[in-house]
């Protein structure tokens, strides 16, 4: 199967990269949330282009396997290889990607890091291209799990001026005072990126929830003072 091929060059690639020392490091920034080789993200993209240029290209259900598999292996960097083989093939996916295997990676070893580049390398893009997947953003909403709500209130997130505001708002709205400190911060983030360009309409929504979050708040009220200073 072709996506063996890709996982073995992976482990191959990062073999003489691998720093313990890093590694404790890393580990400890991202609160332990798995263990890592100590590579650093320059060299590890540079290794990984290499190792997987020559390989026999991917079909989607060899890509989801390639991407399940490495997000199955202990370290975190095998976890970034999937973003970034994502990454390579965001514009030869299908939307029911989205469903299955991308749910199954934003609510496995799941923090920050991994939820947020799943959203810039192929949940963006996927809504983007097909619009019906808005709707699974509701769905995600609207789930328990934080992590999916993060996802979805930042599906948006560097559409610059081609954000729709007004989904975006709503999406903040069912959480605005969720002391969540992950989907606070994810809904900061939204109002500061809006903000550089509806200024006033954040501004407005800010002020018309007293009960936001204080993180939200103050991410949000960031983005509007500099958008108005500017």
């Amino acid at each position: 199967m072709p996506y063996r091929a890709w996982i073995d060059a992976a482990r191959q690639a990062y073999a003489p990269l691998a720093n313990p020392e890093y590694a404790v490091n890393m580990a400890a920034y991202m609160k332990r949330i798995a263990p890592y080789l100590g590579i650093q993200t320059q060299a590890r993209r540079a290794a990984l282009k290499a190792a997987w240029k020559p390989l026999a290209q991917l079909d989607q259900p060899d890509l989801a396997q390639l991407v399940q598999k490495l997000w199955r292996l202990p370290e975190r960097e095998y976890h970034y290889a999937a973003c970034d083989a994502l990454d390579w093939y965001r514009g030869a996916i299908s939307a029911d990607f989205l469903d299955d295997p991308v749910r199954e990676l934003v609510t496995t070893k799941s923090w920050w890091d991994s939820v947020d580049s799943l959203g810039t390398v192929i949940i963006t893009p996927l809504v983007n291209t097909y619009p019906e997947l808005i709707d699974t953003m509701w769905d995600w909403n609207r789930d328990e799990n934080i992590w999916l709500v993060r996802a979805s209130i930042q599906h948006q997130r560097g559409n610059r001026d081609e954000t729709d505001l007004a989904l975006l708002l709503a999406m903040c709205e069912p959480h605005i005072a969720n002391k969540e400190f992950f989907i606070a911060k994810a809904i900061g983030w939204a109002l500061r990126d809006a903000s550089a360009y509806w200024p006033n309409e954040v501004q407005e929504f800010i002020d018309r929830y007293p009960g936001i979050s204080s993180v939200a708040r103050r991410e949000g009220q960031r983005g509007v003072d500099r958008a108005l200073r500017n």
